[in-house]
């Protein structure tokens, strides 16, 4: 390759180069990490876990030791403390447990919400407990969707809305 060539190419290569420097990137937004608010977890969500509701074949504790507590449960994966008290760390258990089992992106599609309503078959089959919320206007389902509806900021939790506790003995058949 003749002098004039190779400096050619070496201007064409340089130009290259330095140009991928001169690339303006968007600055990304910054956003704050969304979560689900804990507080209206402990007054609106948990009391539903620990109640004795109406279900399809009676009535039933989700907490109960045959059911989703964590020491005994036979319950599936979901599994929760009994009667746990606010800010306690089983209340924070209780709260990643129900957390984990919710559909952020479509809190409709959350298996928190399909295993115990009505006529609903979902990937794992039907919820071993029985029917609990006979359908979506239930107070307890409402609570529990509303709850995972309501995003917060992780760097300001303390600012949770203010949830609607459901009247529990209207919760289920």
């Amino acid at each position: 390759m003749d002098p004039k060539a190779r400096l050619l190419v070496a201007v064409c290569l340089l130009a290259t180069v330095s140009a991928c420097n001169e690339i303006e990137n968007e600055p990304q937004a910054q956003t704050a990490s969304q979560s689900l608010c804990i507080a209206n977890y402990e007054a609106c969500v948990n009391p539903i876990f620990d109640a004795t509701l109406n279900g399809r074949a009676g009535q039933i504790t989700c907490s109960a030791s045959g059911c989703h507590d964590q020491a005994a449960g036979s319950g599936g994966a979901f599994k929760i403390f009994a009667n746990a008290q606010p800010g306690s760390s089983e209340i924070l258990a209780n709260f990643f447990a129900a957390k984990s089992f919710s559909n952020l992106d479509d809190p409709a599609q959350s298996k928190l919400l399909l295993e115990p309503l009505q006529g609903v078959f979902s990937v794992t089959g039907t919820h071993t407990g029985g029917d609990i919320f006979p359908d979506t206007a239930d107070q307890c389902y409402q609570a529990i969707v509303s709850w995972i509806s309501t995003r917060v900021d992780d760097l300001n939790s303390a600012n949770c809305g203010v949830c609607t506790a459901a009247a529990l003995a209207s919760c289920g058949y």
